[in-house]
């Protein structure tokens, strides 16, 4: 957590005590960053770790395709009828349109 701002580890924090850690300090930790903006972004501009910032950003990048809230199959959708569409035009592909 090197590099991060008072109020990342505030925020961290809040979301730790939030989780059922009770006795979390700004201090001393348990630290929970999510993928939210703010918490991803102060990890992104200020995380002095380099792990770290390649670990949120894998997970940020990727979160979108697991379990529930995997889109594949509706992003496969959406470029089939794009490519549909771009045919039906006369076009070689979606980006000619």
């Amino acid at each position: 957590i090197d590099g991060l701002p008072a109020t990342a580890l505030g925020l961290a924090i809040q979301t730790t005590v939030s989780k059922g850690h009770e006795n979390a300090t700004a201090e001393n930790g348990p630290w929970m960053i999510t993928l939210d903006a703010p918490s991803f972004s102060f990890v992104m501009q200020h995380a002095c770790n380099c792990a770290l910032r390649e670990e949120a950003y894998r997970a940020y990048i990727t979160q979108a395709l697991n379990g529930d809230l995997d889109n594949t199959p509706i992003i496969n959708h959406l470029l089939k009828l794009r490519l549909k569409k771009a045919k039906l035009l006369n076009y070689n592909n979606y980006a000619e349109v």
